[in-house]
């Protein structure tokens, strides 16, 4: 009986340990050695958990699952943190299960209706899902996106793919040439002069088209891996090498269509 006693109050003296000073051993682990998982059960301090989530989430290191489990603890201490919602939509997002990632990033716009940086990521979500009525969504929130951030060259990318999606092609081209009057470094971005020789290559102006490609492939060629994990921070640095090669061997095929109707 006394060994059950003794055995009782230790797991009560464990218990009163962990209340009082959990978090205080939550904050030491992670600040001193990086070690996550006593936040994860013990951490009070969302902002801290939200630190954690993206250090893992591409800050430092890409491990998708820690992140989670960070962003998780952070909204179940406060359930409108901001980014909360925002950064698992973007998890959710990179997996491809589109649907909880339009329920995290509506919930994020309801937390918090300021942040309308979510209004990019539902773009995406609705762009890539595709179902019926899907691109004009995206392209309604991308087109409120260009407007809240005019000088970011994403939004006006993105909302030029999607309206070439939608066979709107001269809206297309008129999106490319307002980043590339409007976003920061806009003259040496290969990713909105390619928007651009894409719609007017489905515009029929070949030779603008060709130009625009001939811009837009040594930019694309003098991209480093870092500058491509850089605009496209949620992926895998796996697979940024893959990635940036894609995307210069499709404007180097864009080009070469280009040139043949000009033959």
């Amino acid at each position: 009986m006394g060994t059950m006693k003794r055995f009782s109050f230790c797991i009560l003296f464990l218990m009163i340990a962990l209340a009082l000073w959990g978090n205080t051993i939550a904050e030491f682990s992670w600040t001193h050695y990086r070690v996550s998982y006593p936040a994860f059960f013990l951490g009070k301090d969302g902002n801290m958990l939200m630190e954690i989530g993206d250090y893992f989430f591409g800050g430092t290191t890409y491990e998708l699952g820690n992140a989670k489990r960070a962003y998780d603890r952070a909204l179940s201490i406060n359930p409108k943190i901001l980014w909360g919602h925002f950064q698992l939509a973007r998890i959710y997002f990179v997996k491809g299960d589109f649907q909880k990632a339009l329920e995290e990033i509506n919930k994020e716009i309801e937390a918090n209706p300021e942040n309308l940086r979510s209004l990019y990521v539902r773009g995406l979500i609705y762009g890539y899902r595709g179902t019926y009525g899907d691109l004009q969504r995206a392209e309604n929130d991308f087109r409120r996106f260009t407007l809240w951030a005019p000088s970011e060259w994403a939004g006006y990318n993105d909302l030029a793919w999607i309206l070439s999606k939608e066979a709107k092609y001269q809206d297309a081209k008129d999106t490319a040439r307002a980043g590339l009057s409007k976003a920061k470094g806009a003259e040496r971005n290969p990713w909105l002069l390619n928007a651009l020789g894409l719609a007017e290559l489905n515009l029929g102006e070949y030779k603008a088209a060709k130009e625009s490609f001939e811009k837009a492939l040594p930019l694309a060629e003098r991209l480093s891996l870092g500058d491509w994990q850089k605009s496209y921070p949620g992926n895998s640095p796996g697979s940024a090498e893959s990635g940036l090669t894609a995307f210069q061997e499709a404007i180097s095929s864009n080009l070469a269509q280009a040139n043949s109707f000009l033959r």
